[in-house]
């Protein structure tokens, strides 16, 4: 058996750790010739909160020095590595975003609402934009907050503490910085079908990071084998613990909503058997509830195991990465976006996801007549509802990926979810790889050199991003041959299950057609038209 590995996420930080902030202030109002440091609005919010170290920043000069600016401005970003660039004022901010673009730090601007001096082009570039006036009408949502031009009053520390929010979602960490104890306690919901052999690992991993008011409901899902019974002994061992057997397998949807129906918390979390959980994986999922501005969904960004070269290959070509979400340069953005391989907290996976249960209620909980995508189903109604999902890298899990033949008939089942609950834009990405992939046969074979030149840089264009991704792996040159293979059959396995699901509609139509008229048109009454 080998051994397990997988890649450290780089800048990974434990839950409740403070979020690192470097922060390039507005040039200040001289005073008698001299410059007025406290007069920078943004660094005294700033320090009005302990959830934020900052590091200052100051440019040297006007916007003749922005190209020297940007320079020295990537080194220390590549010196000091902060989570996020808080820019305040047009001349910071198009520094910031260039310097930003380069080394892939997430940039937040903050302006004036009045001030016209920085474009519109500008903040759309930044990955979020502060409007910098009075704080009248505060019920902004989270990416546009009011900040107040003074600092006396309370007003003052609820917006430092806002604008803390406001910059840890943006680089995937909501609740950074917030003490965990002060979270709301969770419910932690885990179907399990004939997995009686990962149970014992489950509770044993996820009880030391339950609090006393925690609990962990064990949904045994109708299993055949000895699952139900290793479920009621560790409930009978713990007090925490819960156990829920149902009397037929229903799939995860029925499943998870029998354990909510149990559950006793307003706030529930879900994960799966076959996972490894970091030692803060709970808070990481608990803290963004204890926001200013609580979400509705916190979608958990995970990591895959690398226990084979296959599974290194897999990585690199068929997920997204959790580095990605806090370093992404314009490149990686691009191809993760077009090609799906982004996490997306309106799109997050059944094995890390947390919610509300009023979120949960007004949906009307998890679907139970589909088999496949049931939590792409879930989080899409929440997120049409107008609720709030946030994506988190604090807690830390890693899924078991589940081999060659495994991931083949995983990937088919992911294709027939995608026809069957009609997600339109899973389909159009399907459906535009098989026709990418017959235009390629096509073209290689009857196509003239441009034709072939072309379909060669589109090639290289499709598999640039997991080659630049496995130089970082242990082997990272077999990793990289075998990568384009791997992600040829993942996308030929979706498309075959995607066919197969819309050939077998047309087949079921053809056999209701004859049904209907069985002898054609000489079975009809009535005149010929």
């Amino acid at each position: 058996m080998s051994s397990f590995r997988t890649r450290t996420a780089p800048g990974s930080s434990r839950p409740g750790a403070p979020l690192r902030v470097l922060v390039i202030p507005a040039s200040p109002a001289p005073v008698d010739g001299h410059p007025e440091p406290e007069a920078d609005r943004v660094l005294r919010l700033v320090a009005v909160t302990d959830r934020l170290r900052p590091s200052v920043h100051r440019l040297r000069g006007g916007p003749g020095r922005r190209l020297a600016d940007a320079a020295r401005l990537v080194s220390v970003l590549r010196s000091l590595d902060p989570d996020v660039l808080l820019a305040e004022g047009a001349t910071a901010a198009a520094v910031a975003v260039g310097a930003g673009t380069i080394t892939g730090h997430r940039v937040v601007v903050v302006r004036d609402a009045d001030d016209p001096a920085l474009p519109a082009r500008l903040s759309r570039r930044a990955a979020a934009v502060l409007t910098s006036s009075p704080l009248a009408g505060s019920d902004d949502d989270s990416d546009r907050l009011r900040i107040p031009r003074g600092d006396t009053g309370p007003q003052v520390h609820e917006v430092a503490h806002r604008l803390a929010g406001v910059l840890a979602e943006v680089v995937g960490r909501p609740g950074a910085g917030i003490d965990p104890a002060t979270a709301p306690p969770m419910s932690v919901v885990v179907p399990v079908y004939r997995e009686g052999a990962l149970v014992d690992d489950l509770v044993q991993a996820l009880l030391p990071q339950l609090r006393e008011d925690d609990e962990l409901v064990v949904v045994d899902d109708g299993s055949p084998d000895d699952t139900g019974e290793r479920a009621e002994q560790a409930a009978a061992r713990d007090p925490r613990v819960r156990a829920v057997r149902r009397p037929q397998n229903a799939g995860a949807g029925a499943a998870r909503n029998a354990g909510v129906a149990v559950s006793r918390h307003a706030h529930i979390a879900f994960t799966d058997a076959g996972c490894h959980w970091g030692v803060g994986y709970l808070d990481g999922m608990r803290t963004p509830f204890a926001e200013a501005l609580p979400p509705d969904l916190v979608a958990g960004a995970y990591r895959v195991s690398r226990r084979s070269v296959f599974e290194a290959a897999s990585a690199v070509g068929c997920y997204p990465d959790v580095a990605e979400v806090r370093r992404a340069g314009p490149v990686t953005t691009a191809w993760s976006v077009l090609f799906g391989r982004r996490f997306d907290p309106t799109r997050p996976a059944g094995r890390s996801v947390a919610v509300r249960r009023s979120a949960l209620e007004a949906v009307g909980g998890w679907p139970e007549h589909i088999r496949v995508h049931e939590d792409l189903d879930l989080s899409r109604s929440i997120a049409e509802r107008g609720l709030r999902c946030v994506l988190t890298t604090d807690a830390d899990l890693v899924w078991d990926q589940a081999g060659v033949r495994g991931t083949a008939r995983m990937y088919v089942r992911y294709g027939r979810g995608d026809a069957e609950a009609a997600d339109r834009q899973a389909l159009a990405r399907d459906l535009g790889r098989a026709v990418a992939y017959l235009v390629g046969i096509v073209g290689l074979g009857a196509g003239g050199p441009r034709m072939r030149a072309a379909l060669a840089v589109g090639g290289v264009a499709y598999v640039w991003v997991p080659l630049a991704r496995a130089r970082h792996e242990e082997r990272p040159l077999v990793t990289a041959v075998l990568a384009p293979a791997v992600i040829v059959a993942k996308d030929l396995a979706k498309v075959w299950g995607v066919l197969s699901v819309l050939t077998e509609r047309a087949s079921r139509r053809a056999r209701a057609r004859r049904r209907t008229h069985p002898g054609g048109l000489a079975g009809r009454t009535g005149p010929t038209p």
